[in-house]
């Protein structure tokens, strides 16, 4: 080939024929187009994706049933703690220090039920959090503030009913010192929850943490707060209920039979600390799983379990918000007649009926009078 060429064109050839058998020896080494860097695999993003919309691995059912109980809980906690405060507001029978003390805690249960639940549903259905860092904060630190209010009024609650009952003269709790008491226990555990705000937050993969993180941070605030806020009140109002009960009843001479001491404490109050004893055991027993998990850091890598527990803590707990009117209609008759009358409020008949009775009733008094 190169006796058969041209002279004068070897040295443009040999250069022509050694970039040829170059370019065939290294097919692989070619030079990819300048925008090939920036374009990105369909697996990756659509993977990354899916795992973010299916992260929590719940089944249908599972959702299904999760949907259900928690929107039944929320409607008989809405309802029943908006009555709750109606009632109270409108119905002079009920208007005690005591009951002061409950209209905070539906208060505290109502603004559980309408910042905390809906979220943590929507969280569940959508497989994800949707709605940013400040609301997954702000959500989980009304799951910190609203259970400390509530131990703290209860115990206050307790502290009255006991200087009520056994030292009713040395000391009584006015309308004005259980306004500052409730107020008190607004503001520490506005303080004292405000950590959440720290240790709780939305990350990369739209996820809302459901525990503290495993830290030392976490490790010492949920040990302090499962102290200070349910450990320390419970055991103070186990004390207070028990000194009252034993004055309520008085064991026998023989020490085996138990009898409540005759025309020491009306019988209102007695069913008042009924009602009181057994609302203490509701709210003490749905709260204790949500602060046991949360000194017990799950881990989160597994989406699936860590929803599940979370999941299971909340239905315990939010059941408390629920169960409290309940209580309230079943142990207090005054309740259900403020209940009545503010149900009817606007009907004439029951207006009528409640006028008819009244003015029979004087009549008849003064003629027995007479």
């Amino acid at each position: 080939f190169a006796h058969s060429m041209d002279n004068s064109s070897g040295p443009f050839v040999l250069p022509t024929l050694l970039l040829l058998l170059q370019n065939k020896s290294y097919p692989n080494t070619s030079i990819p187009p300048a925008g090939h860097k920036m374009m990105e695999s369909p697996i990756g993003p659509s993977s990354s994706r899916n795992h973010t919309v299916l992260q929590y691995k719940l089944r249908p059912g599972e959702l299904a049933a999760a949907s259900m109980v928690l929107g039944a809980l929320w409607l008989v906690s809405i309802f029943g703690n908006s009555l709750v405060c109606l009632v109270i507001h409108r119905s002079r029978r009920t208007q005690s220090t005591t009951n002061y003390f409950v209209v905070s805690m539906a208060c505290a249960d109502l603004l559980l039920s309408v910042a905390s639940a809906p979220f943590v549903l929507l969280q569940f259905t959508y497989g994800r959090w949707m709605l940013g860092n400040v609301m997954c904060k702000l959500v989980r630190y009304i799951q910190y503030l609203s259970p400390g209010v509530q131990i703290y009024v209860l115990l206050s609650i307790c502290v009255d009913r006991f200087y009520t009952i056994v030292y009713p003269l040395s000391f009584k709790v006015s309308r004005e010192k259980a306004k500052k008491m409730i107020l008190a226990s607004w503001l520490f555990h506005a303080l004292f929850a405000s950590p959440a705000f720290f240790f709780y937050s939305s990350n990369s993969n739209d996820h809302c943490n459901f525990f503290l993180p495993d830290s030392w941070e976490g490790a010492i605030y949920s040990i302090i707060h499962l102290l200070v806020v349910f450990l320390i009140p419970s055991i103070l109002i186990i004390l207070f209920y028990q000194k009252v009960i034993k004055y309520i009843w008085r064991i026998g001479t023989g020490g085996m039979t138990v009898r409540r001491t005759m025309n020491i404490v009306p019988r209102t109050k007695v069913k008042t600390i009924k009602m009181f004893l057994m609302l203490n055991s509701v709210f003490l027993l749905s709260w204790l799983p949500f602060y046991v998990v949360q000194l017990w850091h799950p881990q989160e890598t597994d989406y699936r379990k860590s929803s599940l527990v979370f999941l299971a803590i909340t239905w315990i707990s939010f059941s408390s918000s629920a169960s409290k009117p309940t209580l309230y209609s079943v142990y207090n008759a005054n309740f259900r007649r403020g209940m009545k009358e503010t149900c009817c409020m606007s009907a004439m008949k029951c207006y009528r009926s409640n006028a008819y009775t009244i003015t029979t009733s004087s009549r008849i008094a003064k003629k027995n009078h007479i």
